[in-house]
């Protein structure tokens, strides 16, 4: 797509935005008393300050934060976590398959095939992203027991929760739902083979409840050797004593998946399986399979009126193993935490003050076995890393109308990693970095809030990353871990703000990262590494709304502008890959007595391709796509039927460049047209 046709299109993604705040208050008045409302409570009105399951809306009032209510997330038409956070604005997800896996890259401002390092997921405040590169696994979380997922743009959640939270982070909160009592089953079906089976058993009230759930899904895949096969089975016990409750849940999964490889393209020779067989596949053996345990408990008690105490802790481990290509992967990861913290809500010198402060303790182990198939000997890995932090977040009512909100993590990392091939191919190392951020919230009126926010966040290397720091060309042995830590500042300016019945958000930010983790291809020898690259930057603006137009119609526009580029070294000026100027769409929800509908469309502009930071080959071309979905509920049945890319597209998120022929690239094509419908009873 040409410069023209990018400013077209976003052109008109801003003016679909503009027209629906200044519409959509006349639509609303002139459907009053027509039909059904739709009860707004507002995506973007700040949560409460202090929820038992989430650190993320403390002390945060000059932060872009929005919410995906339970609701939202049963009448959306994706399958997936990913697929359901891709309409959020902001936020850009990158998938290799498309056959129902969770384990799509969701990226926040810009980090391209970085993304899922730079980005924190978190279930109920606990991180879930490992010490390498596996990527996080959404699945863990049974869908039915979600009870909304909030989503922070931005560097703030690095004081709350560590290292990482560069770009933003991801809470996905399973507590603070109603006790209720009962069984509810579910099942789909669906295009390319797709079943799932879902069950959620919950049992008591507020004293003492159990909670059981289960979530089987299986796929053929769109492409061949894509099958898919996951379990997840989860318990929680949560106990009320009224000034204190305690909880303790447990989660095992397994999941078996084909590894197609990419479709080539060389445009020297004409090859284009891209367009002449997307549904192939380039590794028709290849495959990995991954076994997980996660266990957690955690205690809340109500010390006094303001104050809070609240003690977790958890353990999880995941054993896989992949046959790609030509390297056989085993590998463990165990993580042990501890964080304990104390929230206050109250005052400080007559003036409201609410604050988190608290010690994170963590303990991850990593072993990795690595075979190269038609070459001697292998590579083995065992890596462990720890770290201690303390940190305090808080935000101070200067005045009735002005906010100040302020926080400052100091952690402490210790290292190890060795590896038996190369003794001399090790680390030792400890060091101290900090993340912090300061910011001001002015309600300019009862219905307009703006806001500013600097911040400061660094990103430890993972085990992986230093692994592929150098390897000997022949041998395949380290030659070399040596990474530094990635650092960042970002600064953000928005506003919040309502005009009649239509809620709204808009914010600009800038990030310059120093240091940057990255895979470079190596354009001597065959193979790429991992290093530190020259300084770079993002900058854009987010802009999102949701507008009631009367007769139970809720409209929800979105758009998102973002340049990610070099800004130093032998690349300066060049575009970060994976990284789209434009994003955006258009949510359109009806609600009835007994009968939903839902309609996205959502569109993505032309990207860079991965390894192509030289800006030489071909852009991944734009898309957009369109999902639509209808739900009906009698009585205690319900049931949901939807359609994914209505009009079959044909497309890819992800590519990447050759780095040894400037003429070839892997792409990996998503799924055309597909249906699917769901059917659910609740005893």
């Amino acid at each position: 797509m040409g410069l023209i046709s990018k400013l077209r299109a976003g052109t008109a993604l801003v003016s679909a935005f503009m027209g629906v705040a200044i519409a959509a208050p006349a639509f609303a008045q002139d459907g009053a008393g027509q039909g059904s409302e739709i009860d707004l409570a507002s995506a973007f009105e700040l949560p409460p300050i202090i929820t038992s399951a989430s650190r993320l809306s403390a002390g945060l009032s000059s932060s872009s934060v929005t919410v995906v209510e339970r609701e939202a997330i049963d009448r959306h038409p994706g399958l997936t976590i990913p697929e359901i956070l891709a309409t959020e604005a902001g936020l850009h997800i990158r998938d290799l398959f498309g056959n129902g896996n969770e384990s799509a890259t969701v990226d926040i401002r810009g980090f391209g095939e970085q993304a899922g390092q730079n980005v924190l997921v978190l279930v109920d405040g606990r991180k879930i992203n490992d010490l390498d590169l596996s990527g996080v696994q959404f699945s863990l979380v049974p869908r039915a027991s979600i009870q909304r997922i909030e989503v922070l743009r931005g560097s703030a959640a690095s004081v709350l929760y560590g290292e990482g939270g560069v770009g933003g982070a991801i809470n996905i909160v399973t507590q603070g739902g109603d006790k209720e009592e009962g069984v509810t089953l579910s099942a789909t079906g669906g295009s390319f083979g797709f079943r799932r089976t879902q069950g959620l058993f919950q049992w008591g009230g507020k004293p003492a409840h159990v909670a059981l759930s289960a979530d089987v899904t299986e796929s053929d895949g769109y492409r061949h050797n894509n099958e898919l096969t996951r379990q997840v089975y989860s318990a929680v016990v949560s106990i009320d004593r009224g000034a204190t409750d305690y909880r303790l849940s447990a989660t095992y999964n397994t999941e078996e998946t084909g590894l197609p490889g990419n479709r080539l393209v060389d445009t020297s020779t004409g090859l284009d399986l891209v367009r002449t067989n997307p549904r192939g596949a380039q590794t028709p053996e290849d495959g990995a399979e991954e076994r997980g345990v996660r266990l957690e408990a955690g205690v809340e008690s109500q010390l006094s009126d303001s104050l809070k105490l609240s003690v977790d802790a958890g353990y999880r481990r995941s054993v896989t193993s992949s046959d790609f290509q030509f390297q056989l992967d085993d590998r463990s990861v165990s993580t042990a935490t501890l964080t304990p913290r104390v929230t206050y809500s109250g005052t400080l010198g007559g003036m409201a003050f609410n604050a988190i402060t608290g010690v994170d303790l963590s303990y991850s182990q990593g072993e990795v076995e690595q075979r190269f198939v038609g070459f001697p000997g292998g590579n083995d890995f065992d890596g462990w890393q720890s770290s201690m932090a303390i940190y305090g977040q808080g935000d101070l009512g200067l005045t009735d109308r002005l906010t100040l909100d302020a926080g400052v993590r100091v952690i402490r990392t210790e290292i190890k990693l060795d590896s038996p091939q190369n003794t001399a191919a090790r680390v030792r190392d400890t060091e101290t970095n900090w993340a912090g951020n300061l910011g001001l919230a002015y309600d300019v009126t009862d219905d307009v809030e703006v806001f500013v926010r600097g911040g400061h966040a660094v990103r430890v290397p993972t085990i992986d990353e230093r692994v592929g720091t150098r390897l000997d060309p022949i041998t395949f042995q380290p030659i070399s871990f040596d990474l530094d830590t990635q650092t960042s500042w970002d600064l953000e300016v928005g506003t919040e703000f309502s005009v009649g019945p239509v809620d709204a958000r808009v914010s600009a930010f800038q990030i310059n990262v120093k240091d940057q983790i990255a895979f470079t291809p190596d354009t001597i020898g065959t193979f790429g590494f991992n290093t530190n690259l020259d300084d770079t930057r993002r900058r854009g603006v987010e802009a999102e709304a949701r507008a009631p137009l009367g007769w139970g119609f809720e409209l929800a526009p979105r758009v998102t502008y973002t340049e990610a580029e070099f800004t130093k070294g032998p690349f300066d000026g060049n575009e970060v890959p994976v990284v789209p100027e434009w994003t955006g769409g258009v949510g359109l929800n009806w609600t009835g007595d007994d009968v939903w509908a839902s309609l996205n469309w959502r569109y993505v502009s032309d990207q860079r391709m991965i390894n192509d930071q030289e800006g030489i080959f071909p852009e991944i071309p734009s898309y957009d796509l369109l999902d639509v979905a209808l739900g009906w509920s009698i009585g205690n049945v319900a049931l949901k039927g939807e359609i994914r890319n209505a009009l079959d597209e044909d497309y890819f998120t992800s590519a990447a460049a050759s780095d040894t022929n400037a003429n070839r690239y892997g792409a990996f094509p998503l799924p055309g047209r597909a249906a699917y419908v769901e059917a659910s009873v609740a005893f």
